[in-house]
């Protein structure tokens, strides 16, 4: 009898024990990055104003062929002479583009609603499957 309630005592305690411990969570969870792959990077970013619209250039680096899409924004920072330098900047998306080929390096947009006598501000934000992002240097381009 007294074999059994050992037994019984030491089954509830490991029961206990095993049931404290738990595995619940312990922190979020963090996505897997490689060290060795290179951070991508859109680089050689140019604005042109054209007749009608602005339009961004840029290279695309990204050997490990990590991003999927590229968020285009823009800021408008006022007219020639009655630019704001030291007010903050406030960028809104104005496009997106799918990288669907990685070997595809050299991309372009195009931003037709940029209004004449108005200097813009854009950049980029590089984005890959797990919506880790980056962002671009930014660009000014007065529409003329």
């Amino acid at each position: 009898m007294k074999k059994d309630l050992v037994k019984n005592k030491t089954l509830w305690i490991f029961v206990l024990v095993f049931l404290l411990s738990g595995c619940g969570l312990k922190a979020n969870p963090v996505p897997l990055v490689s060290a060795d792959l290179p951070m991508p990077v859109a680089d050689k970013l140019a604005a042109k104003a054209k007749e009608n619209a602005i339009v961004l250039t840029w290279v695309l680096h990204d050997p490990a062929g990590r991003i999927r899409y590229i968020d285009i924004a823009r800021s408008r920072l006022g007219s020639p002479g009655k630019v704001c330098k030291d007010c903050p900047v406030t960028f809104e998306r104005i496009g997106q583009l799918r990288v669907d080929d990685p070997k595809k390096s050299e991309y372009s947009f195009t931003d037709s609603l940029a209004e004449k006598g108005q200097t813009y501000r854009y950049r980029l934000t590089l984005c890959d499957d797990a919506d880790l992002c980056s962002e671009s240097q930014t660009v000014e381009e007065n529409m003329k």
